[in-house]
């Protein structure tokens, strides 16, 4: 891959699948089109039917027909297309993110083009927030926040039957309460995919989204991440909740992961390096003796990153974790420590900062409270 240079960029893909193209178009299509930006100027070549709409919506300058560049290639397919429009603005050479498809890279080459990569990211500002997606951001959190507070109310308001919680004489589940989640999200304009309610050793794993009867006395860790379908950003937020009474040593996990959250954002700044951050976290958590490492054959303790970049992904840039970044301002980043144990559960804590010129902005308001 090479550095960034100053050549027309060229991609190829739908922007409900390429955050990149969604961003540098404003334009949400599930159809594949064609982008190529020259000096100032961006251009998108699409579906005929979409062209009214994407007149009406893009940030586009030029929006063309893909049935023009195909009668001018002769052909109807979308690299002959993108042959077509490189030939109409007479470009022999083109950079492209990772991320664009092998087979017509190939093709544009063998037609005389210059294809170069460009290293990732493709598209540096989406990492530093604007105030207007900053505010998006915050909305869809709000809607968030609502079905995680209408989660943990139904299960503070389950009954318990030798040990096993239940709703309307029936046991109440994982994948009820998913349902409920998503109900409410899909009522607040939110799409909710791989929500997690995670109870007892099901969170060890911490892409487990659970499933089957929630347990008295057990931590359920309830982890929702929707995206707007209105603005296509996401935002994320985490609560671990027990219904009934914790073990001493959960108490003392939830109070742990809580407070290595408070030094987190103590921490976040402008310049701070992301590895620090977490690192902190790693020794606050040996110094209260919770150590990570492999147990009876799993890994167990704090076994992720302390967070990640959102916006137009759930997972983007800025990592908060082992690698060496420094934080900017106008970067929103999760923080999210959390504690994992056979026979104990998982317990994990999720807010979402906004890095500012001053230290950082906490953008989540659900209170954190494990007995309830």
């Amino acid at each position: 891959m090479t550095t960034r240079k100053k050549l027309p960029t060229l991609h190829i893909g739908d922007s409900m699948t390429s955050a990149d193209l969604l961003y540098l178009t404003r334009f949400p299509s599930g159809d594949p089109f064609i982008y190529l930006k020259t000096g100032n100027k961006t251009t998108i070549a699409l579906t005929d039917f979409e062209v009214g709409r994407a007149e009406a919506e893009s940030t586009a300058d030029e929006i063309l027909p893909i049935s023009r560049l195909m009668e001018m290639a002769g052909k109807q397919d979308m690299v002959s297309a993108m042959g077509a429009l490189l030939k109409m603005k007479k470009l022999k050479s083109v950079q492209v993110p990772s991320q664009f498809p092998i087979g017509p890279a190939e093709e544009l080459r063998k037609r005389g083009v210059r294809v170069q990569v460009i290293a990732d990211p493709f598209v540096p500002d989406r990492q530093r927030k604007t105030a207007d997606e900053v505010r998006k951001i915050t909305e869809v959190q709000r809607k968030t926040e609502k079905s995680m507070e209408t989660a943990i109310r139904w299960i503070s308001s389950a009954s318990v039957r030798r040990g096993t919680l239940y709703v309307g004489g029936r046991p109440l589940t994982a994948e009820m309460v998913r349902k409920r989640i998503h109900l409410q999200l899909m009522e607040e304009g939110c799409i909710g995919a791989g929500t997690i309610v995670a109870c007892g050793d099901q969170a060890i794993d911490p892409h487990n989204a659970g499933s089957g009867p929630l347990k008295a006395n057990t931590p359920i860790v309830i982890d929702i991440f929707p995206r707007s379908q209105e603005s296509y950003y996401f935002a994320d937020i985490t609560r671990t909740v027990v219904k009934g009474k914790a073990s001493e040593t959960v108490k003392k996990m939830f109070r742990v992961v809580r407070e290595g959250q408070r030094l987190a954002f103590s921490m976040i700044r402008p310049g701070i390096r992301a590895d620090k951050v977490h690192q902190a976290i790693v020794d606050y958590f040996v110094s209260e003796g919770f150590e990570t490492g492999i147990k009876g054959g799993k890994l167990q303790g704090f076994i992720h990153g302390t967070g990640h970049g959102l916006g137009l992904e759930i997972h983007e840039p800025p990592r908060v974790s082992k690698v060496e970044l420094k934080l900017e301002a106008g970067h929103v980043v999760t923080v999210e420590p959390g504690l994992y144990y056979l026979g104990l559960g998982g317990v994990r804590i999720e807010d979402m900062a906004l890095v500012t010129k001053a230290g950082s902005r906490c953008l989540t308001r659900v209170p954190k409270q494990l007995e309830v």
